[in-house]
């Protein structure tokens, strides 16, 4: 019998193949967000924070307080408040939980004006959160110097219909 002289032929392409897998998977790993880091970073301009405000998150005074201008023209304020003062007639604070803001009356055209009067609780369903220094086109009549200094010293204001405040305790 003869002998048949078997060599093995080596190749260079597994090799190569293999190594760009590698090169690919590391490139793939070092591309991937980091996993400890899974809160979502927060831009510094207003049209990202609007972001914030989504439309079915609760509006508290506290929370249009901690970021005012992502609430401006957000007009689903619904709550129990309660009136630590009334310095104008169309001008009151609303007060929960520690937080306090500015009120605007819309004053319409109602036979008996609504009379609100510090210590008394409300329930407002329905104000529209304004930008403090846009007091231009307002509903109702012109508002009094006093109140627009007061609305000067704020960042935003709540504007209530007076058929939106329901008077719980006097």
């Amino acid at each position: 019998m003869a002998q048949i002289p078997v060599e093995k032929k080596s190749s260079i392409w597994p090799w190569i193949l293999l190594a760009l897998a590698i090169v690919a998977a590391l490139l793939l790993f070092l591309m991937l967000p980091d996993e400890a880091d899974d809160t979502p970073a927060i831009a510094a301009d207003t049209a990202d924070q609007t972001s914030i405000a989504d439309a079915d998150a609760e509006m508290t005074l506290a929370t249009i307080l901690a970021n005012p201008q992502a609430y401006i023209g957000r007009d689903n304020f619904t709550g129990k408040v309660d009136v630590p003062a009334v310095p104008t007639d169309r001008g009151f604070w609303v007060e929960h939980e520690g937080s306090q803001m500015f009120a605007l009356l819309i004053d319409g055209p109602q036979e008996v004006p609504l009379d609100i009067n510090p210590g008394q609780n409300l329930q407002v369903n329905g104000g529209t959160v304004r930008d403090a220094g846009d007091l231009e086109n307002l509903p109702g009549e012109p508002i009094d110097d006093d109140t627009r200094a007061i609305l000067a010293e704020q960042d935003v204001f709540l504007l209530i219909d007076e058929d939106q405040i329901e008077i719980l305790a006097r």
